[in-house]
């Protein structure tokens, strides 16, 4: 029988990741940004960041290459805000580009997520809000090859 792997949560290396990053930030833009996975029904947030899995191939035996999408929603009323939630979404890529070579700890997985690789599917591109096609989000995409563990 050939050796088999079980791989990491990786909506969750990427939260963790990008929230612990974001937290070390001073750019006023990214203060009190939510970082998360699922949207309440119906609900339009304020400066908040959804990650999911959009799919990926495993790369061989031990590593897997989830495709991750980042939506970036910023709260609209001032004039500098559609600039700001650019900003954000130029900065949530250039810290998922930053995981590369690291090791994310996560909770439930028995040793830290070896991140050896990222590639950019799509940069970040204004589109319609899913919740509220009279709003505008960014999104990106990516890609991050993760280890996994023996099963």
């Amino acid at each position: 029988m050939d050796a088999v792997a079980l791989f990491p949560d990786a909506e969750l290396v990427a939260v963790t990741w990008l929230r612990a990053r974001l937290a070390e930030r001073s750019e006023p833009y990214a203060s009190g940004v939510t970082v998360g996975t699922k949207l309440a029904p119906g609900s339009t947030p304020s400066k908040y960041i959804r990650l999911r899995r959009l799919g990926g191939v495993q790369l061989h035996e031990v590593a897997d290459s989830p495709r991750l999408q980042a939506q970036v929603w910023f709260q609209p009323g001032a004039v500098t805000d559609e600039k700001n939630r650019q900003d954000l979404a130029q900065l949530v890529w250039a810290l998922l580009r930053g995981i590369r070579g690291q090791d994310v700890t996560v909770p439930g997985w028995p040793r830290p997520v070896t991140c050896y690789r990222v590639a950019t599917f799509a940069g970040p591109t204004p589109v319609p809000d899913p919740a509220d096609s009279t709003r505008t989000i960014t999104q990106l995409t990516v890609e991050i090859g993760m280890r996994g563990r023996p099963a």
